[in-house]
């Protein structure tokens, strides 16, 4: 007992550390900050200008087909349109489709009307046959990010110049939220012949805003479109995209008016910049969650046996999960700003119920028994592999703190993003605090990251067993049906603890008061087709 109370007061001492370093204490009454959705203020505006927004890391390649960063989606939100989008309650709509795909009566068809009189950004006619030549690359294409994504699709088909129809190995109920993503992006055919593989080099699709050029570990510009069909109703004359790791900087370089937006601002910039006037604070739920990955059977990027008890006893990583009290963690790293998470499916989505959103109970007592029956010696050395930046490092200090109460000790292995992914890739990682930005849709949040050769499943953990049920689930037309599936797979996701849910983040977008227009959905992507400075006197 004595050695329990003593651990507590340890533990609380580390707490009160990273407090004390980082400034956690809330400055604004916190739950009615996190309370007050925004997705977007609305003002009359001028045309002319441009917006720095600033990151917090650097996109990957500017290729719809290869990209997996959320940093390049929001550079794609201005350059490429899908087939379909999300809007502001996280519902699928047409983008560059007319309406929702019709589906044949037994599941395996899918028909896609198409916009008409649209061109790409280089003056290219958008068309049917430009949707296959995409989607077949998409399907096809060595190293495609979206094959796995794409996996229901048999055949890509032009059935006239305004319409596709996709032919299915089996029903597919997240499709069309699928293409509401980078595999719904269509890109210029004449740029694939000019560019092929080498299509990110300066990339061609659908947009408001046309690439104008990328400096490495500088900018990525774009500049307004001449071709986009709605190119009446955009504002900004450039966009310029920089990449900023550090949330205090950001920050700063916001309020000194260096930068325009800023995306994401942390939650102890949330409570200054609530109170800033110059500074419009959106505040958007989302479908995205944190977790820690551990790395069961990625053997240098293929499948094989990893060592050590946490790669090889399910009892290990369960403790590990027990250790982390995830209350605590979003007061402590997020000022209660965020929200505990256990599971990949977020509560705002149709398919949450109470047995997917469960949490287990923080239980350091069963978490130093599990090492025992696992005749592990503590304190267990645990490499974790984070971001490089104040908040990953915040939160990797407190999971750091609590581990150890149960008998793990957690060396923080900081890594540049960029960095991290390819050795999460090659398998060079113990456990990975990483997060995963969503999908209205469930299938978008389970099967890319737990079956097998899928291109996000770093730990390389998967079973046919499981594949098998996720495929279910995704197959199911009947929603009661695919509700039951889902908890089936979140507890089968529980027991493997390849991935440790730990929160879901609120996203928080800060930019100038002199903008408006700006809108973030549930999708965490930024909306810029509709920005510009404000009308004076608006």
């Amino acid at each position: 007992m004595l050695r329990e109370r003593s651990g507590r007061y340890a533990m609380a001492a580390v707490l009160a550390a990273v407090c004390a370093t980082t400034g956690c204490a809330p400055l604004v009454d916190v739950e009615r900050t996190a309370a007050e959705l925004r997705t977007s203020v609305q003002a009359p505006t001028v045309r002319g200008g441009e917006a720095v927004i600033a990151l917090d890391q650097e996109p990957d390649r500017l290729d719809p087909t290869l990209a997996t960063t959320l940093a390049g989606r929001q550079v794609f939100a201005g350059l490429c349109e899908k087939l379909y989008d999300v809007d502001q309650a996280g519902r699928i709509v047409p983008q560059l489709a007319t309406e929702l795909p019709r589906v044949s009566a037994d599941g395996r068809e899918l028909t896609i009307r198409l916009r008409p009189d649209v061109r790409f950004n280089d003056g290219t006619p958008f068309d049917a046959a430009a949707v296959k030549r995409s989607l077949d690359r998409h399907r096809e294409l060595d190293g495609s990010s979206r094959r796995v994504e794409l996996s229901a699709v048999a055949s890509v088909e032009v059935a006239d110049p305004a319409t596709v129809r996709l032919r299915l190995t089996a029903p597919s109920a997240p499709l069309p939220s699928v293409l509401a993503d980078r595999a719904g992006m269509i890109m210029s055919p004449a740029q694939l012949d000019r560019l092929g593989e080498n299509f990110s080099d300066h990339p061609v699709c659908v947009g408001p805003f046309e690439f104008a050029e990328r400096v490495a570990q500088d900018r990525i510009v774009l500049r307004r479109s001449d071709f986009y069909y709605g190119r009446d109703h955009v504002m900004l004359d450039r966009l310029v995209y920089r990449a900023v790791p550090d949330d205090n900087i950001r920050l700063a370089n916001l309020r000194s008016g260096e930068f325009d937006v800023v995306w994401e601002a942390g939650p102890p910039e949330v409570p200054i910049l609530a109170r800033d006037s110059d500074v419009v604070l959106l505040n958007t739920p989302s479908v995205q969650y944190m977790g820690i990955t551990v790395n069961i059977a990625n053997a240098g990027g293929s499948p094989g046996p990893v060592p050590g008890p946490l790669a090889s006893d399910p009892r290990v990583r369960e403790a590990l999960s027990l250790s982390i009290d995830r209350a605590t963690l979003n007061k402590i790293s997020f000022n209660g700003l965020y929200q505990p998470a256990c599971g990949p499916i977020p509560p705002t989505s149709e398919f949450a119920t109470p047995r997917t959103q469960a949490c287990p109970a923080h239980d350091v007592g069963r978490a130093r028994r599990l090492l025992a029956e696992a005749g592990v010696r503590t304190p267990l050395r645990v490499e974790l592999m984070l971001a490089n930046d104040s908040a990953q490092n915040r939160t990797g200090q407190v999971i750091q703190a609590m581990a150890a109460q149960a008998g793990f000790d957690v060396v923080l292995r900081p890594t540049e993003s960029t960095s991290a992914i390819a050795a999460a890739k090659k398998g060079r990682f113990e456990t990975f605090l990483i997060g995963w930005s969503g999908r209205p849709d469930p299938d978008g949040n389970i099967a890319v990251m737990h079956t097998e050769g899928s291109p996000q499943n770093y730990s390389g953990h998967s079973t046919p067993e499981t594949d098998a049920l996720i495929a279910q689930a995704a197959a199911e037309q009947k929603p009661d049906r695919r509700r039951e599936l889902y908890e089936l797979v979140v507890e089968d996701l529980h027991e493997r603890n390849n991935v440790i849910y730990l929160y879901r983040q609120q996203y928080y977008t800060a930019h100038s008061a002199d903008l408006a227009g700006i809108a973030v959905y549930p999708d965490g992507i930024m909306r810029m087709a509709g920005a510009g400075y404000r009308a004076h006197g608006s």
